[in-house]
């Protein structure tokens, strides 16, 4: 619920943000953001904030400029505070969302296209409060160890206990080598991370603003929106079942070959073995929705308790243990999201061969060569040159 409580020249919006908990809980949080409303407020904030207080659709002219003004650091903090604030609570639609992803796409630096082909990448918007252990970046090396190039892009935690970036690092990969370590590595093992602060520099700008509200905002979005290598392939999980339609819409806008976007009904942002899987398939520009169940994969349930991890350290253990060969529920949830990740990038016409494929890549040993080999990989010539 939103309101504007006028008092002199301020005005305060008073803002209860719902958002799922772990094991399928709701919770609330209620803050407050006091901005200027008098004379000295800028023209594109007088006109952008009424129509997301009022939840008006907002023109892409206005979102590109909103956007950019936040990028650059030519926007007012309190201002743009309230104006993140508003859009979360109005929501964000399809098209505000491919705009605001072309605009960052604008700012990023991109990888060396002769390095990308037809890659995948499994970055989710987290937020899903489960504590789970780093489910995406484990599917990345088992697919990567099928054959698949995968552009991970991905950052420190900023909404779970451990990111893509802070498991990597604890597995020991030197993901601060720079963008053409990247590269290098897409070249020469088939698989690349993408360090967000290296391919996104601009995004410095807004970091400060992002913590200080601590809530999801836009920003969450964007990033799966935004890869460094434009990959054809996406499968992306979604923390939150309402923005399943809104992030499918914004993909089918921004072009690229396939993609799945996901969201367990339990509040898993994966494939969930727990519970139904809501999942949305964009293909030409078109959604299809539908929903899977463990059965479809032919594996056995995985309750939460077994994906906890209290951070990098406990999540990259279950990732060892998976890419060792034990037989547990952490393996079973990523055979399962391995699955789709491959039917995602047309390497299996059907779930069952999706998890036979990943069954494959971990016991032959090709996931573990992986990560070995991007452990091993000679940074520090690579980062000559390198910002």
């Amino acid at each position: 619920m939103t309101s504007v409580q006028m008092k002199r020249d301020f005005s305060t919006l008073f803002v209860t943000i719902r958002y799922p908990g772990g094991s399928g809980t709701v919770l609330n949080r209620r803050f407050v953001v006091v901005f200027q409303v008098n004379d000295s407020r800028t023209p594109w904030f007088a006109a952008l904030f009424p129509r997301l207080v009022e939840r008006h659709p907002v023109s892409a002219d206005q979102v590109a400029d909103f956007v950019s003004r936040l990028i650059s650091g030519d926007a007012d903090p309190l201002e743009a505070s309230a104006c993140l604030t508003a859009w979360r609570m109005k929501g964000e639609t399809a098209e505000e969302l491919a705009t605001a992803a072309q605009v960052m796409r604008q700012w990023m630096v991109p990888m060396d296209r002769r390095f990308i082909g037809d890659a995948l990448d499994t970055c989710g918007t987290g937020g899903d409060g489960s504590s789970s252990f780093n489910i995406s970046t484990a599917v990345a090396l088992v697919v990567a160890g099928a054959g698949v190039p995968v552009v991970k892009h991905g950052n420190r935690a900023v909404s779970s206990r451990s990111g893509s970036a802070d498991v990597l690092v604890e597995l020991g990969v030197p993901i601060e080598s720079g963008v053409t370590w990247s590269g290098h590595c897409l070249e020469t093992i088939g698989f690349a991370f993408c360090f967000a602060p290296h391919f996104h520099p601009a995004m410095a700008t807004v970091a400060p603003l992002r913590r200080r509200l601590g809530v999801r905002t836009m920003f969450n979005l964007l990033g799966p929106l935004a890869n460094p290598a434009g990959a054809a392939y996406q499968l992306l999980g979604v923390g939150i079942a309402e923005l399943l339609d809104p992030l499918a819409g914004a993909l089918a806008r921004l072009g690229g070959k396939q993609a799945y976007l996901v969201h367990g009904q339990d509040g898993l942002d994966e494939v969930s073995l727990n519970a139904p899987t809501s999942y949305r398939h964009v293909r030409d520009g078109q959604v299809e929705s539908g929903e899977w169940h463990a059965r479809d994969f032919e594996l056995a349930p995985v309750s939460p308790a077994e994906l906890h991890a209290d951070g990098p350290t406990q999540s990259a253990q279950h990732i060892r243990d998976i890419l060792a060969g034990v037989q547990n529920g952490p393996r079973r949830i990523v055979l399962a999201n391995a699955a789709v990740a491959l039917l995602t990038a047309e390497r299996v016409s059907h779930l069952h061969a999706g998890v036979a494929l990943a069954v494959e890549s971990i016991e032959s040993g090709s996931a573990q060569r992986v990560l070995d080999q991007l452990i091993a990989t000679s940074h520090p010539r690579l980062r000559e040159g390198d910002t």
